[in-house]
């Protein structure tokens, strides 16, 4: 059977891999998962069960409150959503409710 997928899968190698998670302390005002430049190689996201926001990702105008969100959006107890991005300072996140938390693993 041949493979239907919209994009291509490539095999993605790195040297290592880190986590952490970033906390949208107020909804409606976004925060930037990193200020750093760092280079990457792809990262997972996923929302954190125990606040149980929400989450939306995207570019610094992500909304993720109830006026509409306009982005990625992120479930709690999804799976994790995978995006092969190269720098991490380009993600920007934002939550349905206050103290709203994203976890991600990205590779280096």
């Amino acid at each position: 059977m041949a493979d239907t997928s919209p994009l291509p899968v490539t095999p993605v190698f790195a040297s290592g891999i880190v986590s952490g998670t970033v906390t949208v302390t107020t909804t409606g005002t976004t925060v930037q998962i990193s200020s750093s430049l760092l280079t990457i190689r792809g990262i997972w996201l996923s929302g954190d069960t125990f606040s149980g926001a929400i989450m939306t990702v995207g570019d610094s105008a992500v909304v993720g409150w109830a006026s509409g969100m306009k982005g990625v959006v992120i479930v709690p107890g999804n799976q994790p959503v995978f995006l092969p991005m190269t720098e991490l300072s380009r993600l920007w996140v934002d939550s349905d409710t206050n103290g709203g938390k994203l976890s991600y693993a990205y590779l280096t």
